[in-house]
């Protein structure tokens, strides 16, 4: 009977220390809530959730591979814990480990077709800007062929991103892809009809193909949208005395 008594104390004394470990949390007082939580893993290590806020702490305080590490810790006591796998998910992403963090969200919507769909796109959003992130980085040392690889594994976890088609239009350009360039513009302003960025690179893809009649439209169509805009003003200032013959 005193075990049980003392057991049933323990049980009490681990609840309230949970409780006044995610009041810290959630306000913002990770330090104490991490004290907190570590008294209770020390006393009883079976609480998934416990070990998901532990997780998101080392996150918010840059330490990723310990927030990975504390999240499987999380989904070994229980499998099926979706938040715990979508923050794995965004984890992973964040440190460049694209496809592992893809297979989390699978297995999300896979065990919750019905359910998954909302979280998981904002997981997917997530991913999708991770790769374009790299992509970028990618175009910026030259590597133009990787940034396009990149930005199509961006694309087609989130194929309705205008930006991001633009982008892979000017990596396309580079590579002298003068028509996969094209169909990235012409998605975007599909997305965005108003998009006058893309009308801008537009006509500037246009100019490099020959055909200053399309980029001189493009570029006036641009600025019919942003008469203020930098670059289309020059670009058809430039282009249409040349184009004129002058």
């Amino acid at each position: 009977m005193t075990r049980v008594i003392e057991a049933d104390n323990v049980a009490t004394e681990v609840r309230q220390l949970i409780q006044q470990g995610t009041v810290a949390f959630e306000a913002g007082e990770y330090a104490e809530a991490e004290r907190l939580f570590l008294e209770v893993v020390g006393r009883t290590p079976t609480y998934a959730n416990v070990y998901n806020m532990l997780g998101l702490i080392a996150s918010h305080r840059g330490a990723p591979e310990k927030a990975v590490e504390l999240f499987r810790r999380a989904l070994t006591l229980n499998p099926t814990y979706s938040e715990v796998q979508l923050n794995l998910a965004i984890t992973l992403a964040e440190m460049g480990a694209y496809e592992q963090a893809a297979q989390e969200v699978g297995k999300v919507q896979e065990r919750e077709p019905g359910t998954a769909g909302l979280p998981g796109l904002g997981v997917r959003g997530k991913l999708a800007n991770a790769h374009a992130d790299l992509a970028k980085k990618y175009h910026t040392l030259g590597m133009y062929a990787e940034a396009v690889g990149e930005y199509d594994m961006a694309l087609q976890l989130c194929p309705n991103f205008p930006d991001i088609y633009i982008r892979r239009a000017v990596s396309c350009r580079e590579l002298e892809d003068y028509a996969g360039a094209k169909d990235s513009l012409l998605r975007a302003l599909d997305l965005k009809p108003n998009y006058v960025e893309a009308h801008v690179n537009l006509g500037l893809l246009h100019w490099k193909m020959g055909n200053p009649a399309e980029a001189i439209a493009a570029w006036e169509r641009a600025l019919t949208l942003d008469p203020t805009h930098p670059l289309a003003r020059i670009y058809l200032a430039q282009a249409t005395p040349r184009a004129a013959g002058g």
